[in-house]
Formats: structure tokens, sequence, C-alpha cells
């Protein structure tokens, strides 16, 4: 079980116990594993309520379960070196030296379709003059 899950449960357990017994107990401290989350874990295996006692071996199995994950860890640690990437392939073309991926190495001006031709009668400006003549 991850952290997570833990975390999951001692807030299920917090709750459980406001809601039960009208005091909760902090859930950083059933976290941590002090003294007084050890007591609200036995409270909760002695309730006789289902859901608390439920939870509380819950609580207890994933701890169990993070005490052996980390001790196996300790015992078989991680390969620190990974076998290497096979290499990029190499381009056949030659755009993509000059390229960083990020934009066009050419003036986007280059790029630019000519103006359109707009006929006269189109232009506000030239309605005037029109009417003048």
């Amino acid at each position: 079980m991850d952290l997570n899950n833990k975390l999951r449960i001692a807030t299920r357990i917090h709750f459980a116990l406001l809601r039960h017994y009208s005091e909760g107990v902090p859930v950083s401290d059933l976290l941590k594993g002090v003294a007084g989350a050890r007591e609200a874990l036995w409270v909760c295996e002695a309730s006789g309520i289902d859901e608390l006692v439920t939870l509380a071996r819950q609580f207890e199995a994933a701890s169990a379960e993070e005490v052996l994950s980390t001790r196996t860890h300790r015992l078989n640690p991680p390969r620190a070196s990974q076998p290497p990437r096979a290499a990029a392939a190499p381009q056949s073309l030659a755009w993509p030296q000059d390229s960083s991926d990020f934009g066009v190495l050419t003036p986007p001006s280059s790029f630019a379709p000519p103006a359109a031709v707009i006929p006269a009668w189109l232009k506000p400006s030239t309605w005037l003059r029109r009417a003048a003549s």
C-alpha cells in the first residue's frame, strides 16, 4: 500500500472517532506513529464497532506493508544505471539540421501571400471622390 492509501485510512479513522466518540486523533499523529496514535488504534480495536475495528486493522496492515517495502527496498535497491537508449535515427533531410523545432527559420514575410487586389468600389476612401465627380 502506498502513502495515499494510508492517509485515506487515517482520515477515515479520525472522522469515525469524531462521529462515535466526539474526539478524534490528528491524522498527522496517526501517520507519524506517535503514542497517541497507538492509543487511538487500541480504542478502535476495543470499541466493538465494526467500522472502527476494520479501519484499525487496515491501518496496521498498511503500516506493516510500508515497513516491509522499506526493508525490501534497502536490501534490493533499484539499479542506478539504466541500459543506454538507442540513438536517434539520423535525419536524411537537410532542413531538420537547421531547425530547433520551436519555429520556422524563414521570416514570416516570405510566407505571406500577395496582397489581394480590392476593387475601388469596396474602398470607402474612394466613395467621396466618386460622388464629387
